[in-house]
């Protein structure tokens, strides 16, 4: 570990208390032996019993002023020391975008400014942006009132162009994201999300043929010094989740090396002028010989932790950078692990291609493989039994919502 980094003090804080904030959380340790505060509405499975958290529990995070009384709490904790604070989902980096000059000089909150985070993260601008700087991005349609006139056949892709006004509402039948199979569909998904509070645009999409392997992700890391990239990681995803309200989580990633996606990670970076980290939804269209990307997250992912385990750590990007002022090189990610939240049998139940069977069976065999929420130092017996629940939940899981494709 780099000395500049050790020598100087500093206090990792996280809002939310996703798997994805547990996975930070884990980076930190790893890397620092450094307990991470949690600031989150109540302990949930990810973030319960573990010894390298500490909780400040505060139900009404979107309350600024209570949210605040915990931010000087934590200063008051920890004075004299430099803390940097993360946001574990969009709405949480949102949130501290958009209050960044309420925090006092010893907090550092390494996000773009609010401007380019909406620019860069909303569905609509990300595409113009895509067409701009000639990215490939599936044909879009941008609906305000509507309509029935599409340029492209069903199925279609449905989904709200702004995620964190989205985030906010609960409602019976709600997902992540739809798939209208017909013009009904459209029309009755059309109304049940304008009923139910959603007022900006919806984006459809023409539907890329291919199952959960033919997705990716990519996480990238710009240094807001020189605004170039230093990191490349992408992940090519074996399984997602199919339950409705967690459509599009990554459950198992093949961390590997994807030269397709370089370029058009470097003309985004270049033309959003993001900096920090952010993650790339893609999907391989086999008609392009090409990935098309379907956002830019401004964020780490939720499933952050397969970028940690290829061995390049997140934590060490912030503080390096940020804190230590280190020089960082460029990394474009060769090394292969697993990072899996199911069990071997129920992922290679789903995976239909023999070469991802093989691959997938090879990583086993050499130990190329992780549970982001299975680390060795935890010991608590009610922690190794969540985890081994929440395991063998996706029987379950799947036995209901099973993959389309």
């Amino acid at each position: 570990m780099s000395e500049e980094a050790n020598s100087v003090s500093f206090v990792p804080v996280i809002v939310g208390g996703n798997r994805g904030a547990y996975s930070l959380a884990r980076a930190f340790y790893e890397a620092y032996q450094v307990k991470t505060n949690l600031i989150s509405p109540m302990i949930i499975g990810p973030i319960g019993n573990s010894r390298i958290i500490k909780h400040y529990i505060q139900p009404g995070i979107d309350d600024l002023d209570h949210f605040f009384e915990t931010i000087q709490q934590i200063g008051r904790d920890y004075p004299n020391m430099k803390k940097i604070i993360f946001g574990a989902d969009d709405r949480y980096a949102e949130l501290l975008i958009r209050t960044k000059d309420r925090f006092s000089d010893d907090w550092i909150i390494p996000y773009v400014d609010e401007d380019v985070f909406l620019q860069a993260t909303n569905k609509e601008s990300f595409y113009a942006i895509c067409e701009k700087v000639s990215v490939p991005y599936p044909k879009t349609v941008v609906m305000d009132a509507f309509s029935l006139d599409l340029p492209f056949e069903f199925p279609i892709i449905i989904k709200p162009s702004n995620a964190i006004l989205y985030q906010g509402l609960h409602f019976e039948g709600k997902e992540k994201v739809f798939i209208g199979r017909d013009e009904k569909d459209l029309e009755r998904i059309y109304h049940l999300v304008r009923d139910n509070g959603y007022t900006d645009n919806l984006i459809l999409q023409e539907y890329v043929p291919g199952d959960d392997t033919y997705l990716g992700v990519v996480t990238v890391y710009t240094s807001p010094r020189d605004k170039e990239i230093k990191l490349i990681s992408f992940g090519h995803i074996l399984l997602e989740d199919h339950t409705p309200s967690a459509i599009g989580n990554h459950l198992t990633i093949w961390a590997r090396e994807e030269q397709k996606i370089v370029a058009s990670v470097q003309k985004l970076i270049a033309e959003t002028e993001f900096y920090g980290f952010s993650n790339f939804d893609v999907k391989y269209d086999e008609r392009k010989d090409d990935y098309v990307f379907f956002e830019l997250n401004g964020r780490l992912g939720v499933s952050n932790y397969y970028v940690t385990a290829s061995g390049n750590n997140v934590a060490k990007y912030y503080i390096e950078d940020y804190i230590a002022k280190k020089k960082l090189g460029v990394t474009i990610n060769t090394n292969e692990v697993l990072f899996t939240m199911t069990p071997k049998n129920l992922l290679l139940k789903y995976v239909k291609s023999d070469v991802l069977r093989k691959k997938v069976k090879e990583l086993y065999k050499d130990g190329k493989v992780v549970h982001p929420l299975d680390a060795p130092f935890e010991v608590s017996p009610k922690r190794k039994f969540y985890v081994l629940a929440s395991k063998f939940n996706y029987y379950k899981k799947f036995r209901e919502h099973p993959p389309e494709e």
